[in-house]
């Protein structure tokens, strides 16, 4: 059982350990005076107020053309995008609207507009094979989806079958002015074949928003009497294992998650007129956490729809000098390889690292070129965002995921169910208003992430005396490919379907201190299987992050006494040779 008194349990927990550590910092803590944290929509009066005319949102492609939506443009778009859904097609308060696209205005726009409208919104991969797609639109019982142009043949195809009674498509060109948008509708449908109609009955964006213009309700009556604690995205994680599934966010674990993070970098309060470069993707929570802070306090996005190959963002970097920077180890690492990183390098004010480690020498070299401050957070889907920082304000630690955020504790839980004390390795296990409200439709796999109000991450890790966070290792089957996810048993479904393979698995195999590659152990059922089937198969069922990059072929796999298959096995077969 684990313990319930946890200053007298965890040898490292402090009181001030349990406390906020900024002094001037909001309190979200238990028996202390109430935290409520601004409401979405409040968020976005207050914001418009205060930045009406201050560019927001900006579509920057790699050949220079851009859009931009000022605070107030984006407040109506999204208001009558909002009432769009609500006057028109009649949705009620908690149906889905599912999001799939690239980044761009678009994509924000229908993200803040069913978040207003008191809608889930459930983000969906845009890499997505139609199965997969189709799996989540299932599974989260969407009536609507938003979909991207780009992928019209995908999004056709997935819908069938599907609860989803409306479909929106979006273009890239979507909030370009009127001459510019005809040139690129051009360029992107005839000449670069990129975009096409969708053949399924849709409507697109840009009429759904001007038939929601014809009405007046206030956008504000969505959702003033819900409760900010009401399930508000279905974000999709396997969690430690298992297939993509389900995460319930609320509004308000999103803006406490937001106001917990700023509280310990307070700088980021003072941010107004600065720009962000997006490239992560808004579909993931760490994107998508990324906009809210934006809009609450008064940053200016440039989002790159296409950031592959890095060569697409020279143009946003020269043309938009951005001063905030979000990203992963591996993109910086591989923007510093880039001549044209090199030879002109951004001035940053902030980089904001997560998602994995940041590797020391990266760390040091992207400081020394781009002269910035980093922030290194530890977090997962389950947590909204954000779990720890490395506050850059004296007192990080590089190596460590630094401190637990205010109103979050952490403590390590032991094999025999007690608390560690300081030094001590064992299950990352957590308390906080940003957690999670459980599965979507899983109540047996929510009770098991639970114990005695304690989420457990599967994540193995050490706290030090002074409260600092060290992550020894990811749970233990997870694989992360340039700073996703990946799962194994969702790839072996997909190997184990394959023709010709009698029994298959997949396991990550490191190829660098923070990067793994997938790769796939097949034991064959039809002798003439060559590793181009499986790979053809794969590229089938599979987005592309999730494809193993190497096939073996082997004679059976190793399994314990009750037939499990040792993973642990096939990564030394494989580091042995």
């Amino acid at each position: 059982m684990i313990a319930r008194d946890f200053q007298k349990t965890f040898a490292a927990a402090d009181p001030a350990h349990l406390k906020a550590y900024n002094p001037e910092a909001l309190e979200f803590h238990a028996g202390l005076p109430a935290y409520a944290p601004m409401r979405l929509e409040e968020l976005m009066s207050a914001s418009v107020e205060a930045y009406a005319r201050q560019p927001f949102l900006t579509t920057s492609l790699p050949n220079g053309l851009s859009a931009t939506l000022s605070f107030a443009e984006v407040e109506r778009q999204s208001g009558n995008l909002a009432r769009y859904f609500r006057e028109v097609l009649k949705l009620p308060a908690g149906a889905v609207v599912a999001v799939q696209s690239p980044n761009c205005i678009g994509y924000v726009v229908c993200l803040l507009a069913v978040l207003r409208a008191g809608l889930v919104l459930s983000n969906v991969n845009p890499l997505y094979t139609e199965t997969e797609t189709r799996r989540q639109l299932r599974d989260c019982k969407a009536e609507v989806l938003i979909g991207s142009a780009l992928f019209a043949d995908a999004i056709d195809a997935a819908v069938i079958g599907t609860d989803v009674k409306h479909v929106l498509s979006l273009s890239l060109a979507d909030f370009f002015p009127a001459p510019k948008r005809a040139v690129l509708n051009v360029m992107l449908r005839h000449v670069k074949h990129m975009e096409r109609p969708l053949k399924s009955r849709h409507e697109t964006l840009r009429t759904a928003i001007a038939k929601g213009a014809r009405h007046a309700t206030p956008v504000s009556s969505y959702t003033e009497v819900l409760p900010p604690s009401r399930d508000s995205i279905y974000q999709y994680s396997g969690g430690t294992t298992g297939t993509s599934k389900g995460v319930r966010l609320t509004e308000a674990g999103l803006i406490t998650n937001i106001d917990q993070f700023v509280s310990l970098s307070p700088e980021l309060a003072t941010m107004q007129g600065h720009t962000m470069l997006l490239v992560l993707p808004v579909y993931h929570v760490f994107g998508l956490f990324a906009s809210v802070i934006a809009l609450r306090y008064g940053v200016h996005i440039v989002l790159a729809p296409s950031p592959r190959p890095l060569s697409n963002l020279q143009k946003s970097f020269e043309k938009f000098k951005p001063t905030i920077f979000p990203g992963v180890n591996t993109l910086f690492s591989k923007l510093m390889d880039e001549p044209w990183f090199q030879q002109n390098p951004p001035k940053l004010a902030l980089t904001i690292s997560g998602a994995a480690a940041l590797d020391p020498g990266i760390r040091k070299r992207w400081r020394t070129m781009t002269s910035t401050r980093i922030i290194e957070g530890y977090g997962m889907t389950e947590a909204t965002t954000l779990l720890t920082i490395n506050p850059p304000d004296g007192r990080e630690r590089p190596g460590t995921a630094g401190l637990p955020l205010p109103g979050t504790q952490v403590a390590i839980l032991m094999e025999d169910g007690r608390f560690g004390a300081a030094g001590d390795v064992g299950e990352i296990i957590v308390q906080g208003p940003q957690l999670m409200s459980g599965y979507l439709h899983r109540p047996d796999e929510t009770a098991a992430a639970f114990a005695d109000g304690w989420m457990r991450t599967g994540d193995i890790g050490i706290l030090d005396k002074d409260g600092y966070l060290t992550i020894v290792d990811r749970a233990k089957d997870m694989v992360l490919v340039g700073g996703f996810n990946v799962f194994p048993n969702e790839v072996d479904e997909v190997l184990n379907a394959c023709p010709g393979i009698a029994e298959a698995a997949s396991a990550g195999i490191k190829v660098a201190d923070s990067e793994e590659e997938l790769h796939a152990f097949v034991v064959r059922r039809d002798s003439n299987l060559t590793v181009q089937d499986v790979m053809a198969h794969c590229s089938q069922h599979l987005t592309g992050y999730k494809r193993p990059r190497t096939v073996h072929f082997v004679d059976e796999l190793p399994k314990s006494p009750i037939g499990k298959i040792l993973r642990r096995e096939l990564r030394v077969s494989v580091a042995s040779r």
